[in-house]
């Protein structure tokens, strides 16, 4: 059973690549995802706080890594579908939007500090991104849902921006940080907690 299962993932390899290569490439909706995902980056690179440089990319690739995996269960689970990919042989870059989420929230993270304003911004953000961005994406053929909704989505993308922040300052105190021998060290002695900007 495993090697016949092996094989069906090569051969849905295979195809996805030979569709990709001869059919999608250089489509409109190909073009579409390149100019997207590369206008919102440099948005982001332009609006970036040079003083926050650092918690900002580290928002950005925490927001691209949980994004990415709730992207792949989603995939996995045939909840939804990405009929045009940017390269089909990386699972990371098969989301029409694999560089707008993170960027957005990685933009919410260096703009708004307190977790209240950082809620209703990110509340906002989801709502835009479920219910203007996503019914976009459809309508233009990029993004299938299958046993998903919109509201589902909204649901899913507030607890992942507060998972975004949580981790992010989290990482910014003196609670968890690498030493000088970049091994992970947590401190439960919180009582001299400086934020680290």
């Amino acid at each position: 059973m495993p090697n016949e299962i092996e094989e069906l993932n090569v051969k849905e390899s295979q195809m996805e690549f030979d569709y990709w290569l001869h059919q999608d490439v250089f489509s409109f909706q190909w073009w579409v995802i390149v100019i997207v995902n590369l206008v919102v980056f440099v948005l982001l690179l332009i609006a970036m706080d040079r003083k926050r440089t650092l918690s900002t990319v580290l928002a950005f690739m925490t927001a691209f890594i949980i994004v990415g995996a709730v992207d792949q269960i989603g995939k996995f689970f045939d909840l939804w579908r990405y009929p045009h990919q940017l390269i089909p042989f990386t699972e990371n870059l098969n989301a029409v939007d694999f560089f707008v989420v993170p960027c957005i929230f990685a933009y919410l993270y260096q703009r708004f500090s307190s977790w209240k304003s950082f809620l209703i911004a990110g509340i906002v953000a989801s709502l835009v991104i479920s219910f203007i961005g996503e019914p976009i994406f459809v309508s233009l053929g990029m993004y299938q849902l299958m046993r998903w909704s919109y509201w589902q989505s909204f649901i899913v993308l507030v607890p992942i921006a507060i998972l975004i922040k949580g981790f992010v300052d989290l990482t910014q105190s003196n609670v968890l940080h690498f030493n000088i021998d970049r091994e992970l060290v947590i401190n439960f002695n919180t009582r001299n907690k400086k934020k680290i900007r």
